[in-house]
Order: C-alpha cells, then structure tokens, then sequence
C-alpha cells in the first residue's frame, strides 16, 4: 500500500512542479505591471509615435527569433520578447480605443488574438508591421 501511494506521488510531481512554477510567473509578472504601473507618473504619457516604434521593433524581434533555428533557452526568450510586445500591444489599443487581445487559457494569447488587434489598429493608423515588410506588402 505504501509503495502505490509514493509511485502516484512520483507520478504526479511532475505535474505538481510544473502548475507551482506557473503559479510563480504569473505571480511575478503581476508584480512586475504592478511596478512598472507605480514608477509611471501619473500624467506621463508616451507619445503614440513611440508605441508604434516600440511594436515593430518587438514584432521584428518576434518574427526573428521565431524563425531562427532552435538555441538554448529560445522558449524562454520567445516568452519575453512576447510578453513585452503584448504589453505594448495593449498600451496602444488603450490609445487608439481599441479592444485589447484576449487572454486564453493559462494566460496564453492565441495569435488570431494578436493578428484582430493588429488589424483593428492598421485601420486606426498604426501599422504594427516592420516598415520595409509593410512597404512590401502594399506594394
């Protein structure tokens, strides 16, 4: 009997590790909007010029390390350069009035999300795409 209670144990730590280490991000990034929302003054706002700076250039990023062949720690960079182009994305939708990307499950953002905020600000004014792809594409 004790022998089947420490294997469903062993079975199951994985699985218990891996929803604590979850937990532990999401907490930390809380903290951290919480952080970046104290140190902004009050008053301070960005100019819209830069947020559109700021999305291509994590956009590119984005696509880069999406299409660069597989590096140590690439999920974990992917995370990053995803998590802070979300942020931006929303700053922007606040500007321009449009609705945010919607969160799936455990905080994942599908890209269909990202692609109809993309698009919902392309019709704003603000395209989100690099200026040489952008340029291409319209061409």
């Amino acid at each position: 009997m004790l022998l089947a209670v420490v294997l469903i144990g062993l079975l199951a730590l994985p699985y218990l590790v891996g929803r604590a280490v979850r937990v532990v991000r999401r907490q930390c990034e809380l903290i951290a909007e919480q952080r970046a929302e104290q140190r902004r003054p009050a008053g301070a706002t960005v100019p819209i010029e830069k947020v559109a700076a700021d999305l291509r250039r994590l956009r590119a990023q984005l696509e880069a390390r999406e299409n660069r062949p597989g590096s140590t720690g690439k999920g974990m960079r992917m995370g990053a350069v995803r998590t802070a182009y979300l942020q931006v994305l929303a700053e922007a939708c606040q500007r321009l009035e449009v609705a945010p990307p919607r969160s799936g499950p455990h905080w994942h953002t599908p890209l269909a999300e990202i692609y109809r905020v993309e698009a919902q600000l392309r019709e704003r004014g603000l395209d989100v795409r690099p200026v040489s792809l952008a340029g291409s594409r319209a061409a």
